[in-house]
């Protein structure tokens, strides 16, 4: 069997999964009487398993503290495992060694409907978004976007919400968009910029987040230097900003996720594409619920 060993992420991570176990729990159960193709596609689904470690107590007579480490599900078991299934599963992951591991992991569920895509994100879900008719063929769907960086592009994220029937979970890398878009535009060199535009659709981002700002050397002399004027929060709120212009259904104020030294780590979206106002209002309710209490576990 191939090995499932994949650590990653932080102890926020659970919160993460936690969040789209809920949900998928709660939509699955909630669309199971109204007749409809239930589809979950998770566009980087990686090995299926996450590795934890954890510190252990010692052996009797050793001081020495030691190290345990635990499989436990990733987004993609999570999927697997939801009751009332999905009709339709999809996996996606580009790297050989993880599709083969979800291979595996898919052996275990031999009544699963589900199928592991192995290649680039973005090109699978947005051949998958257009080409179904998602309501003359009555689908519905939630779809998971957990990049490892920046790799989401904004086209795929357009072709989601085009789809008018995927709700969308958004892991937006806080952290990467720091690398590509530092406080000094002195360090943005082009491909950071390519970036930035890539992920965004748009080069605004350049204009609204940086100014301009007046130093003066001597009461003779002042000068312009450009800084990047936005703060954390501020580009925060300009993606959930950005995201609105193309889910017409909804977007909800994230839930911030953190590395394990306190550092922002990313952003968790929830936006609905699907414009019906009932559809709306059941997904936001379940998923806002879901949020607050991430929110509210943080701050105990």
């Amino acid at each position: 069997m191939t090995s499932e060993r994949h650590i990653f992420g932080s102890l926020d991570t659970h919160t993460k999964l936690s969040c789209l176990q809920q949900y998928l729990t709660a939509y699955s159960i909630a669309l199971s009487k109204k007749g409809f193709a239930r589809v979950y596609i998770d566009a980087f689904a990686g090995t299926g398993s996450r590795t934890v470690t954890h510190a252990s107590l010692p052996f009797f007579g050793d001081s020495a503290e030691t190290t345990i480490e635990v499989n436990t599900p990733g987004s993609a078991r999570i999927a697997l495992g939801v009751r009332p299934t999905f009709h339709s599963v999809v996996l996606i992951e580009q790297d050989p060694a993880k599709s083969s591991a979800l291979k595996s992991v898919l052996s275990e569920y031999p009544q699963s409907p589900a199928q592991v895509r192995t290649g680039d994100a973005n090109k699978i879900v947005q051949h998958i978004c257009r080409r179904y008719d998602w309501h003359n063929e009555n689908m519905r769907g939630v779809i998971f976007l957990d990049p490892y960086g920046m790799e989401v592009s904004w086209d795929t994220v357009k072709a989601i919400a085009e789809t008018k029937a995927l709700d969308c979970w958004y892991f937006f890398p806080l952290s990467g968009l720091y690398r590509n878009a530092p406080k000094d535009p002195a360090k943005l060199d082009q491909s950071k910029i390519d970036a930035l535009n890539r992920v965004f659709g748009t080069e605004s981002w350049r204009t609204e987040w940086y100014q301009d700002n007046d130093v003066q050397t001597d009461m003779f002399e002042t000068f312009k230097t450009e800084y990047r004027s936005f703060d954390v929060n501020r580009i925060e709120a300009w993606v959930q900003n950005r995201l609105k212009t193309v889910f017409k259904g909804t977007v909800l104020k994230p839930l911030r996720l953190r590395h394990s030294n306190g550092a922002p780590m990313a952003s968790l979206f929830f936006a609905v594409s699907n414009p019906n106002k009932k559809a709306v209002k059941v997904a936001s309710e379940i998923a806002s619920y879901i949020l607050n209490a991430g929110i509210s576990s943080q701050v105990r």
